[in-house]
């Protein structure tokens, strides 16, 4: 398991939260959420520990993610999915969230149930606990990539065009791709047509081992930045912006009272954001949540396997002297898989 930053002077991963003292305050702050009393606390708290056990089982055993939580939005996973495999499309989702989301007057002006409400302020609250962890991931990767890349211009200062004889186009030099965000045999990221998946994202390498790590450190630049984008469309996907995720996950120092309350602040404008933007989703128009979790979903597989390559190339030596050099193990949040999604042939 990979380890990542100790996060902030606030818990950022869900299940850290859930075992903090900040969890009873949390859930009264949920509860003057619109439409809800303080008389719903207890089942708040119960749709949380619920709702997060069960997501990060699902993840693990390749299941629906509402699966256990939310029947409507696991058949609308399930269908997408045998949908995609049929057609030889990779995702249905971002279409029907967009039909979904122009029924939203309609949707509007029919009450949703006290269940769905609940579930509404829960999925708000995992969400932007995710979010703000992802968001830290993100920005780490950006600190690696970025200091790597520094690492090999370093290098080869000086170097000119010694290395010339590599880049020969010899009947004995063999080409490879290395694909950003996403690589061989492993979904788009991108469940919006706003992307394009893999449109001037792979990086040509020759055998010549001085260009490798040269080549590698232009992927991961690139790759954080396709992730950054893909992050900033996910907020919007869930009614919240990056500037007040970011406020979330800040290192101010000293890490005092004063900091923790601003924190505190921004964490409740995003939970009420998303919560405001669920809520427009009636029982019958429920893809748009579920297409927001989706891409949280394929952002983080891809967020943690750069998170491997950094290991695997002892990359984390880069970290050393910042707020991401004190290393914890990621256990506590939910969507740190690292791996790919792919329903098991029992559950379709």
């Amino acid at each position: 398991m990979i380890a990542v930053f100790k996060a902030n002077s606030i818990t950022t991963t869900m299940f850290s939260f859930l075992k903090s003292g900040d969890f009873y305050n949390t859930i009264r702050s949920l509860t003057n959420l619109p439409g809800l009393f303080t008389s719903d606390g207890d089942k708040i708290k119960y749709a949380l520990l619920n709702h997060s056990v069960a997501m990060r089982k699902n993840l693990g055993d390749g299941a629906p993610i509402f699966q256990g939580i939310r029947q409507l939005e696991t058949e609308l996973e399930r269908e997408d999915n045998i949908a995609s495999i049929a057609s030889g499309r990779l995702h249905s989702m971002a279409a029907a969230a967009a039909n979904a989301a122009a029924a939203v007057t309609d949707a509007a002006t029919r009450p949703s149930s006290d269940v769905t409400r609940i579930d509404n302020a829960a999925l708000a609250f995992i969400m932007a606990k995710e979010l703000a962890f992802l968001n830290r991931t993100l920005q780490m990767i950006t600190l690696i990539a970025n200091r790597y890349n520094e690492e090999q211009e370093d290098n080869n200062w000086g170097r000119g065009d010694s290395d010339s004889d590599g880049d020969s186009d010899s009947d004995g030099d063999s080409d490879s791709d290395i694909e950003c965000g996403d690589y061989n045999n492993t979904p788009p990221l991108q469940r919006s047509q706003s992307y394009t998946t893999n449109e001037n994202c792979g990086v040509r390498t020759s055998s010549s081992s001085s260009d490798v790590p040269n080549q590698l450190a232009t992927t991961f630049l690139i790759a954080s930045g396709r992730m950054h984008q893909q992050f900033n469309h996910l907020c919007e996907l869930t009614g919240t912006n990056p500037i007040l995720v970011n406020a979330m996950t800040t290192m101010d120092r000293p890490h005092n009272m004063v900091n923790k309350e601003k924190q505190l602040s921004a964490q409740y404008l995003v939970v009420s954001d998303i919560f405001h933007h669920f809520v427009k989703f009636d029982e019958e128009h429920r893809e748009p949540v579920v297409s927001a979790f989706l891409e949280l979903r394929d952002i983080s597989v891809a967020a943690w396997r750069i998170m491997s390559m950094f290991a695997f190339s002892n990359l984390f030596r880069l970290t050393e002297g910042t707020e991401f050099s004190v290393l914890q193990q990621p256990d506590d949040a939910i969507f740190t898989q690292g791996r790919d999604y792919t329903l098991q042939q029992s559950t379709i």
